[in-house]
């Protein structure tokens, strides 16, 4: 009988610990973000390829979601169009320095910003579609209306400011050598 307590009593120590540690994390990753770092060109062509690879599986997966969320491509093409055009503003507003060692970067802090709290809002957002849908099944009922709204358009957002902000990245390093 003793054992059968230690999963829930495991659980609410985990959900305790994430609790505690989500702020930190939301604090490290701004904090990391908004931090000078030298830009390596063997890395930014490989995260360029990458990405491109992982815009058209986001691309396909959208499409064949389509069939049971509607909208779900409309809603992909809404977060990418966003996160291009963030990716974009972010590259015009960092800085850029030169040094003996390279090329180095320095993103715009107030757009690591508004990307950590997005992020951060999501989460939380999704906590509470949890809470509500929980609740909903505990009287027998089914929430009408699309619970995962804003996570495709959310990774879209993501994925293609990382998209534009390495494009950017990638062009300033050819310009650069020439």
């Amino acid at each position: 009988m003793p054992w059968l307590l230690l999963l829930p009593l495991g659980l609410m120590l985990l959900l305790a610990l994430w609790l505690i540690l989500f702020p930190w994390s939301l604090w490290q990753r701004y904090h990391r973000g908004k931090a000078t770092r030298r830009v390596w060109p063997w890395q930014v062509r490989l995260n360029l390829g990458l990405l491109w690879v992982g815009l058209v599986v986001f691309l396909l997966l959208s499409a064949v979601f389509q069939i049971w969320w509607p909208h779900q491509l409309s809603q992909a093409a809404l977060g990418l169009g966003a996160g291009i055009g963030l990716g974009t503003l972010g590259v015009a507003t960092s800085r850029f320095e030169w040094r003996e060692a390279g090329l180095f970067h320095t993103p715009n802090p107030w757009l690591v910003l508004l990307l950590t709290l997005l992020v951060a809002g999501r989460i939380l957002l999704g906590l509470v579609q949890i809470f509500q849908q929980g609740l909903a099944w505990s009287r027998d009922q089914v929430l009408a209306g699309d619970l995962h709204a804003g996570l495709t358009g959310l990774a879209g957002l993501l994925l293609g400011y990382a998209l534009a902000s390495t494009w950017g990245l990638h062009r300033r390093l050819r310009r650069l050598r020439r």
